[in-house]
């Protein structure tokens, strides 16, 4: 992996590149937040953990690739998610046999060491993206893992792999109740509604656009959260192409699948985090 790659969604924020695609990566104004497009429309904000992952071919084959350590400062608008953090790195799970996988929403992972400087990350999905949403059920800690607060999970599908990069939102500002199931449906709803509207952005056959006029609207769709693995489906969406070659080629050095289904009577125990690749 070259010295300059970054993780998919994600990269060091540089304020003396001009030259930066805002299309993939977001602008950073002079106090360093979210830069608004022209009549972009702010539809909330908060702090929360983020973490990235690629998915494999089914849900339970999850790999954690990256995490923003503490709270994540994350803006939804009408068209897009966008986040920025700064004063820290960006860190990433340790390589080796003797790194242990740890759940999702603690963001306690072996970290390198912190690097000299005050570093700002910023990174975004745009609603052309995500292909479907996904809520992860709270859990109560056991023996061999914390306790874990409902995380939402955006899922975009990429060219020429099966591999599938997803953004986590958990704890802050989701962490009382109701509050992640909140954001999620604020999400979908922005998400249909952009596409409806952006007939030039994405292309749209007649049962595609009857199904976003339903996630445009009111209804909760709780068969599809009462199942994570289902999730709600977002047609139209827009394949994510790798900047980076490691994206496709390199392996994780030891995965773990998640979620991992319990036994009938029991709760399905989600996301426990396998060894990181390298992203771009």
């Amino acid at each position: 992996m070259s010295t300059d790659a970054s993780p998919f969604f994600i990269r060091p924020h540089r304020f003396d590149d001009p030259g930066e695609d805002d299309r993939t990566y977001p602008r950073l104004d002079g106090r360093r937040q979210i830069a608004l497009d022209a009549s972009e429309r702010v539809l909330w904000r908060g702090r929360v953990g983020l973490s990235g992952y690629l998915l494999g071919p089914r849900m339970g084959n999850g790999v954690l690739h990256w995490s923003l350590p503490g709270r994540v400062e994350v803006t939804v608008t009408d068209r897009r998610l966008a986040f920025v953090r700064e004063g820290s790195h960006l860190e990433r799970v340790a390589a080796g046999a003797d790194a242990d996988p740890e759940p999702l929403s603690t963001g306690r992972h072996r970290r390198r060491p912190p690097r000299a400087g005050n570093r700002v990350a910023a990174g975004q999905v745009r609603w052309q993206w995500p292909s479907r949403l996904h809520l992860l059920p709270a859990a109560a800690a056991t023996a061999y893992a914390p306790a874990r607060p409902e995380q939402v999970l955006l899922v975009c599908d990429s060219l020429r792999t099966i591999r599938q990069p997803a953004l986590a939102l958990a704890g802050g500002d989701l962490g009382t109740p109701g509050a992640a199931r909140d954001l999620l449906h604020l999400v979908r709803r922005a998400i249909a509604r952009f596409r409806l509207a952006h007939s030039g952005t994405v292309e749209l056959s007649p049962p595609e656009r009857d199904a976003l006029t339903s996630r445009a609207g009111s209804r909760l769709f709780a068969d599809e959260l009462a199942d994570p693995d289902r999730g709600i489906q977002l047609p139209g969406s827009l394949v994510i192409e790798f900047l980076h070659r490691d994206d496709y080629y390199r392996r994780a050095a030891r995965s773990q699948p998640s979620p991992t289904r319990a036994p009938r009577t029991g709760t399905p125990e989600y996301w426990r985090s396998g060894q990181p690749g390298s992203a771009s």
